[in-house]
Order: C-alpha cells, then sequence, then structure tokens
C-alpha cells in the first residue's frame, strides 16, 4: 500500500511567513500521535529574502545595512546549513515529515535523492557532495539542510540556485572568498 502525501505550492512568499508555514506544518509530527502524511513544499520567496541557519551569527553572516538599504527581507530558519539570499528565481523545497532512525548526515543524503532524480529527468545530473550540497561536478546547485525536533517531527529545506544575482548575494550576504572559490 502506497503512502498519501500532500504537496503545497507557494509562489512570492515572504521570509517570516514561509518558513512559520514549516514550523506549523512540522508541529503536528509527535511520537505516538496518528499519523499525518508527509508534505511537500514547492515554493519561491519574494526578492529577496537573505536567511541563515540556525547555528549562525546573524551580523556575521549578513550585512543588515545593505538588507535594509535593498529590502531585503532578513530571517533565520530552523534547519542548519549557510546563510542563503531566496527569492524568484530560486525554487525552495521543504519535506515535513515524521523522523526516520538515522545519522542527520545520512537522511540529507537520503532525503537529497528525489531532487537528483529530477534534475536528472531535466538532463541535470547532480549528486550530494560536501557537508550539505548537490553539486553538478564541483558547482554548487543546491544547498541542504535538516531539523529534527526531538518530538518525532523533521523539516528538511533544499534551496535550488536556479538563477542567482551573485552580484546582490555578495552585497547583503558576508560569504568569505574561500568559501565561494571552491563553490564553483
Amino acid at each position: 500500500m502506497s503512502e498519501t502525501w500532500r504537496l503545497l505550492a507557494d509562489d512570492g512568499v515572504g521570509a517570516a511567513d514561509g518558513l512559520a508555514l514549516d514550523e506549523a506544518l512540522m508541529a503536528g509530527y509527535v511520537r505516538g500521535s496518528p499519523a499525518r502524511p508527509p508534505t511537500l513544499r514547492l515554493y519561491t520567496y519574494r526578492s529577496h529574502c537573505a536567511l541563515i541557519g540556525r547555528y549562525q551569527h546573524l551580523e556575521a553572516e549578513v550585512d543588515l545595512e545593505a538588507c535594509r538599504q535593498t529590502g531585503t527581507e532578513v530571517n533565520r530558519r530552523p534547519t542548519g546549513g549557510g546563510a542563503i539570499l531566496m527569492g524568484e528565481d530560486q525554487l525552495g523545497v521543504a519535506l515535513v515529515m515524521r523522523a526516520p532512525a538515522a545519522h542527520p548526515q545520512e537522511l540529507l543524503r537520503r532525503l537529497s535523492e528525489g531532487i537528483v532524480a529530477g534534475l536528472r529527468r531535466l538532463g541535470i545530473h547532480a549528486a550530494f557532495g560536501g557537508k550539505n550540497d548537490l553539486q553538478v561536478g564541483t558547482r554548487k546547485i543546491a544547498g541542504l539542510g535538516i531539523y529534527l525536533d526531538g518530538q518525532g517531527g523533521l523539516l528538511f529545506h533544499a534551496s535550488l540556485l536556479a538563477d542567482l544575482d551573485i552580484p546582490f548575494m555578495l552585497r547583503v550576504l558576508r560569504i568569505p572568498a574561500a568559501q565561494l572559490a571552491d563553490k564553483g
């Protein structure tokens, strides 16, 4: 018997609203509670949103004055990973489900397989690489993050860099040159 999933699609959401929806969807996955269907959410943010990972220091990752000047929303996501710039030209993927028993790094790899398979159907041969990236050759095309809430819920995030405005990204995010160099 196959499991039923929910699919949600949103375009042009605000950073706070989009992240709040992911957390609200995850809130119902409590161990021992009735089964809820996994939810896959595909979305774009309004241009632009600077999102920092769960464990990052805001001022070290984002130029807050540049964000204010450009009208760039800033928010923290519950998943780990580095600072990212999201907007209408990047595809966000959120998967909310009951957490399977596995190491978080293994979960990242396994959950990214669906994205890799979808990209392959489009003629893009990506692979899981590094700590939390999808790569084509040596070029990063997606960042991945995961959050396990301790109550039985899992949130997986992926940001597909379809058309990234790199000069704008460098204006609002504080990304060390060495980090950029190894991403192609």
